[in-house]
């Protein structure tokens, strides 16, 4: 899948100190939507797809949250529906966004905890079939 992008937008990102009584839940969501392109020019077989990621990541002390996006450029291909692509081409639209929370957050918590900062691993296990 050929994919060209376009700048990714940090909409926010948080770094909170964790209130101890509070109850708090790391949460990933990561979604895409078919845009339609205002261009009359825009080629037919092309596809624009917005990407975000919105997450909450709680730590012993801190919490980071947020939400990043970007537009995708689909070349040659049209995707009108989620199910129009597969799970490793999702994965493949969002890498950029895990990979702008990972250094992010690096870069914050060494600032702020004035030691070498967190190393985010995104990495989902991959998947066996069972046998039976």
């Amino acid at each position: 899948m050929e994919i060209k992008r376009q700048k990714p937008i940090v909409e926010a990102y948080h770094y909170d100190q964790r209130i101890p009584e509070k109850e708090y839940q790391t949460e990933l969501k990561v979604g895409f939507a078919p845009l339609e392109s205002k261009d009359p020019d825009y080629p037919k077989e092309n596809s624009v797809l917005g990407a975000r990621l919105e997450f909450r990541l709680v730590f012993e002390q801190f919490i980071i949250a947020g939400r990043v996006s970007q537009i995708n450029h689909v070349v040659g291909r049209k995707i009108k529906e989620q199910k129009d692509v597969t799970k490793a081409e999702i994965d493949e639209l969002v890498a950029p966004l895990f990979d702008i929370v990972k250094r992010l957050t690096y870069e914050v918590t060494e600032i702020t905890t004035d030691e070498p900062g967190i190393t985010l691993n995104f990495q989902s296990e991959p998947e066996t079939e069972s046998q039976g």
